[in-house]
């Protein structure tokens, strides 16, 4: 079974962040799971890490932040190196319930699908077999 090998969720709210790493650990215990509050930090890491190494990731994207929304983190996204895009798969998790908010994720050219907040183990087992035919 090919599952990815990291979790990164980019939220500015910490609640949401500990709970999306308690759900992913029931589903996988042993995956590495990282959580950024910054979303330029997320990103950052992202350049700085997948720059040098190969590390299949799916990535939980909030929407609504206060510096960066999910969308600027997307149009940053678009200008990375093939190598770093092809190794993150991204996915929008978010509160909100705005129709025009959903068909923009999933008119994007890097974003899976939108999620709802908050994630459940389904989820994250529907993510994996998603992640499974992708790869």
């Amino acid at each position: 079974m090919k599952i990815p090998h990291r979790f990164i969720v980019v939220d500015d709210d910490l609640i949401n962040n500990m709970l999306c790493r308690v759900v992913i650990k029931g589903s996988l215990e042993s995956l590495d799971i990282l959580t950024f509050t910054l979303p330029e930090a997320g990103f950052d890491f992202i350049v700085k890490e997948y720059s040098e190494k190969e590390i299949p990731t799916v990535l939980l994207l909030d929407i609504n932040m206060p510096t960066w929304s999910g969308w600027d983190f997307l149009e940053q996204f678009d200008k990375l190196d093939v190598k770093i895009k092809n190794q993150i798969k991204i996915y929008m998790l978010s509160s909100s319930v705005d129709p025009g908010d959903k068909q923009r994720a999933r008119d994007n050219q890097y974003v899976i699908d939108y999620i709802e907040k908050p994630l459940q183990e389904r989820t994250v087992l529907s993510i994996l077999e998603v992640y499974q035919e992708r790869v």
